[in-house]
């Protein structure tokens, strides 16, 4: 069987947002500014002196992918921060990190999810960089974190989560950001049915997705893009599982919310083709 790149190395997708995340931090443009303030300590010490450079950032941005690609992870790592800040007040006893990479929002959120248990899935080569880092830089990871390696391809993701004590039936904050994308279809519609089924009622899904792949970054090396899901796909999936939509977010949506100034003008462009999704399970 082939050697994929993302078991021999970090996933060149998670290198490329934990990038956007920490240019985005340095950002002196309040509408790009966001406050991953973790992302540039994963990154070699090089490469965050190099953000602190005048100009430097706009380097950086078009060697990131095409444009609009940041910007969309911007607005996306936003808007889904913003649900993890209001993640404590709605008691979630589980939160899932599915196709985790180079997220910090356990860290960074750590007071709001306090009192749940938090678990981050992702290749194993992935997550020993990340945790390498973590390390290095002094950042502490909380006790209620478990870390699951996984290969997506050729095991259950709900059969490790049950292992590491995933509690079926349990009220469960589910991420999948970035995630979907690089996984068979026939995988993608079992591994949704399956955790949305493991959780209990008032569960809530964050999930991105895209009905096709942003090509140019075939041509760049990121990992392949093998699944675009629909709407009508998305609500079949959603309705089996007793899951409801509660909000829907493309990239001319964010747009307007993060980069239209009070005059009405849009001061920076998203691209892309992907949406996210907030589901609450009845």
């Amino acid at each position: 069987m082939p050697t994929h790149r993302i078991e021999t190395r970090a996933s060149r997708t998670a290198d490329i947002t934990c990038g956007c995340r920490a240019i985005s931090f340095y950002e002196s443009n309040p509408f790009l500014k966001s406050e991953d303030w973790v992302a540039p300590m994963l990154l070699p010490k090089q490469v965050q002196t190099l953000l602190k450079i005048p100009y430097a950032d706009k380097l950086l941005r078009a060697l990131l992918g095409p444009r609009g690609v940041y910007e969309w992870v911007i607005a996306r790592t936003k808007y889904i921060d913003n649900l993890f800040e209001k993640a404590g007040a709605d008691t979630f006893s589980q939160v899932v990190i599915l196709g985790a990479g180079f997220d910090s929002r356990a860290v960074r959120f750590h007071k709001e999810l306090a009192k749940a248990r938090v678990f981050e899935l992702d290749s194993g080569t992935t997550q020993l960089m990340k945790t390498i880092q973590y390390v290095k830089r002094g950042i502490i990871v909380p006790d209620n974190v478990t870390f699951i390696p996984i290969n997506f391809e050729m095991e259950s993701v709900t059969a490790k989560l049950e292992r590491a004590g995933f509690i079926k039936g349990a009220k469960t904050l589910l991420l999948l950001e970035g995630a979907v994308q690089y996984l068979k279809p026939e995988l993608v519609r079992e591994t949704m049915a399956s955790i949305l089924g493991l959780t209990g009622s008032g569960s809530r899904l964050i999930l991105e997705y895209g009905e096709t792949g942003m090509t140019d970054w075939l041509e760049s090396g990121v990992e392949q893009l093998k699944f675009g899901l629909n709407e009508k796909v998305v609500n079949l999936l959603l309705s089996e599982s007793g899951y409801r939509l509660s909000d829907c977010q493309d990239a001319k949506t964010l747009e307007k919310t993060y980069f239209t100034d009070a005059r009405g003008r849009v001061r920076n462009k998203v691209g892309g083709n992907q949406t996210i999704l907030v589901a609450e399970r009845i």
